[in-house]
């Protein structure tokens, strides 16, 4: 090799490790880390039980940072079970307090939550906290009807869902026949609760001038429900089947063979303007609905209404409450639990005005059972008249309700002591002080007054309602040791004596005031009124809520007003506050202006504070029809394919959806600094972080432990290592050359 030649090689190769040098010693950016459901994941909590089939699941998780330094960029994604499904994309803020840290996308594909963090996480070593999601979340389709383990993670909550409570819905899909003109395909849910509805007659006739009936597109089938929200088309009707007739504005069907049937009915109409497809034009659709035995006593008549715009759709329907049942089982109160036939009952239905005997002579039979069915939505009570041989009569009232929104059979139990036992039982009932609702979860101790020893605990059911029996004679104290969530502790003892007179004492109701975040000795109260009858006079609305914050935008509580337009929240520290409209009354527009007001040390009455709410006038907080604006009344079901035959889930739910999709409808305002700008009708409710915890100081530090790549600076080694051996080679050559 020439001379030349070496020394062109080794400057060739001395710029080379020059070159590797250089950005070896400049630092890369490392990739974002990306954290699975479990590595922040600190538990779950679903904070109401019970939900119907489109109910939104409100859910909070819980997340904890620990030995993880999130950096700009870093995204968590969590996985959410089949029992539960995202219903619309949706974009979520997250805050620390009024500082936003990051963004979350609820992805109603991929069934997940995924929070992107920004750079005002940089620093916050150690971070925690919750985040509530109120919206856009509804039980999913491995939800069943009763009790369903949600698992989200590693960490479990239980979920309560209950059938549909709408008789009928409607609703449409926008899509073009086999010569591409625009149709949309409308959906009758009829029956949607199998309930007993004979001659069950549907009227299609009343199509608006903007579409066409399509002559012969009509299809009836069985349906069924494969799960909540779910329903699928069985068998296909022959037209000898039923009764049909068709003219140029619709049809009408009668004399279906099942009086017991959900039924789906699929038709379709042509859309007159194409160009409505595309310019945000609105479909209305009503149908009626008639059954019963034809007298002027036994017609029941329902309607469900259906809209779609562009490719969305919707439906609403009404009907007559679902039918319940109830099932009384009673049994002996000593050890042997023998179940008692023979024992006689009368069946009440309680009313603010007096109570009304349903049913009498009612017999347990040879299961200690009594059934009864048919019973409308409302509140109940059995009362025993006479008891078999060796029974002590019990007189105590024994209640439940009918919630008109599912068949499951509701389950009572009560027992009889027997002769010559000295021995008895209570009934204790929890209700929210302000509504009269009743409240699960309240929990008691029953100490013997003469030796102060606790001889038992109570919980209140999901009906709000605790027993006790096998008391021996005696005198009493009930303590309360746990209130429900999100209640305050009662402290007042409630004393009772089981003896010959007051052997089953009549029901103690113990009521409970909500938390409000606060343990200080001042109230605020408010008042809300109809904003147009101000120049008539005042008159108070039911129904608002509600989220009172502190100075630094902290949500303290959420409250709604009572009958005459009022709250008032106790326990308050001196402080500046204020109301901020949550959810509106139906048929009002939301208040978006803060109600702020600061209580003093020498405050002794602050007065009432006042608002008002102006009626709907239109648009997405209401309107004149149900449809998609997000007003409450939106559709339900699976949506048909191009061909009508198969379903697929739909982000709606029970033939009232839409609460929680417009107007604020389903919770906490998430930026309570601007409430017009992400949170009216834009799809953010539900997302505010609202306990995290003040890192403090910042901690450039991180856990080694931790296996996940995090974002940040790090230096190339290996391309240090090699630029340094290459220019030691050059090092050697020349000096070899020399």
């Amino acid at each position: 090799m020439g001379k030349k030649l070496r020394t062109f090689l080794a400057a060739f190769v001395a710029a080379l490790g020059l070159v590797v040098l250089v950005f070896a010693s400049h630092p890369c950016d490392a990739q974002a880390a990306e954290y699975q459901t479990n590595d922040l994941l600190s538990g779950i909590s679903i904070n109401q039980k019970n939900y119907d089939t489109a109910s939104d699941v409100d859910l909070t998780l819980s997340w904890d940072a620990t030995g993880k330094q999130l950096n700009n960029g870093d995204t968590w994604e969590i996985q959410f079970p089949d029992t539960l499904r995202v219903t619309k994309e949706e974009s979520i803020p997250f805050y620390d307090g009024s500082t936003l840290i990051g963004t979350g996308v609820l992805d109603p594909v991929s069934n997940t939550l995924k929070i992107t963090f920004n750079e005002n996480i940089e620093g916050k070593a150690d971070f925690k906290g919750s985040i509530s999601i109120k919206t856009g979340i509804k039980p999913g389709k491995d939800a069943v009807v009763g009790n369903n383990d949600v698992v989200i993670g590693d960490y479990h909550d239980n979920m309560t869902v209950i059938s549909s409570d709408a008789d009928f819905s409607k609703k449409g899909v926008i899509g073009t026949d086999e010569n591409g003109d625009a149709i949309i395909t409308w959906t009758i849910l009829a029956n949607r609760n199998s309930a007993e509805m004979p001659n069950l007659k549907i009227i299609e006739n009343n199509i608006n001038d903007d579409q066409t009936f399509i002559k012969g597109s009509v299809n009836v089938y069985e349906a069924s429900w494969t799960s909540p929200g779910y329903y699928k088309k069985g068998y296909q009707l022959n037209s000898s089947e039923y009764t049909y007739t068709e003219d140029g504005n619709g049809f009408i069907i009668n004399g279906l063979p099942k009086d017991n049937q959900f039924y789906a009915v699929t038709f379709q109409t042509k859309i007159n303007d194409s160009d409505n497809t595309t310019n945000g034009h609105k479909f209305k659709n009503h149908a009626d609905f008639t059954w019963g035995n034809g007298s002027s006593t036994g017609t029941n008549m329902a309607a469900a209404d259906g809209s779609v715009t562009g490719n969305s759709n919707s439906g609403s329907g009404n009907g007559n409450n679902i039918l319940g049942s109830v099932v009384l089982t009673k049994t002996s109160a000593d050890e042997n639990n023998t179940l008692i036939p023979g024992a006689t009952y009368s069946l009440y239905q309680r009313d603010a005005d007096k109570d009304t005997l349903i049913q009498s002579d009612l017999v347990t039979d040879a299961n200690g059972q009594i059934t009864v069915d048919k019973l409308p939505a409302g509140d109940y009570y059995f009362v025993e008249t006479s008891t078999p041989d060796g029974y002590q009569q019990n007189p105590n009232e024994i209640p439940f309700t009918i919630t008109g929104q599912t068949t499951i059979a509701v389950q009572v139990e009560t027992k009889d002591e027997p002769v010559g036992s000295k021995e008895g039982s209570i009934i204790i009932q929890k209700l929210d002080a302000a509504t009269g609702y009743r409240l699960a979860g309240a929990e008691f101790d029953v100490i013997d007054a003469d030796t102060n020893e606790v001889i038992g605990h109570i919980t209140t059911d999901q009906l709000g309602y605790g027993h006790m029996y096998n008391i021996p004679y005696g005198n009493y104290i009930l303590r309360e040791t746990k209130a429900p969530d999100g209640y305050i502790l009662n402290n007042e003892d409630i004393t009772f004596t089981i003896n010959d007179e007051t052997q089953a004492p009549a029901i103690i109701s113990i009521d409970n005031e909500k938390e409000t975040g606060g343990d200080g000795n001042f109230s605020a109260s408010m008042i809300k009124y109809d904003a147009d009858l101000l120049h008539q006079e005042k008159v108070g609305v039911a129904g608002a809520e509600y989220t009172l914050y502190d100075t630094d935008g902290t949500a303290l509580g959420v409250f709604q007003t009572n009958d005459e337009g009022v709250i008032k929240v106790d326990n308050l520290n001196p402080g500046s506050y204020y109301f901020l409209e949550t959810k509106a009354p139906d048929g009002y527009d939301i208040n978006p202006e803060k109600i702020e007001f600061t209580i003093t040390d020498s405050d002794i009455e602050l007065g009432t504070l006042e608002t008002s709410d102006p009626k709907l006038t239109g648009g997405s907080g209401g309107g004149e029809t149900p449809g998609t604006d997000g007003n409450g009344n939106e559709g339900k079901d699976p949506d048909p394919d191009e061909n009508g035959n198969t379903e697929n889930p739909d982000p709606d739910g029970n033939g009232n959806e839409g609460n929680g999709d417009g107007d604020n409808n389903g919770g906490v305002i998430v930026d309570p600094e601007n409430p017009g700008s992400n949170n009216n009708n834009n799809g953010n409710e539900g997302g505010l972080i609202t306990n995290p915890i003040n890192p403090g100081d910042a901690n450039n530090g991180s856990d080694s432990s931790s296996n996940l790549p995090q974002t940040g600076e790090k230096t190339s080694l290996t391309a240090t290592f090699l630029g340094l051996v290459l220019l030691s080679g050059i090092v050697y050559f020349k000096r070899r050359n020399a």
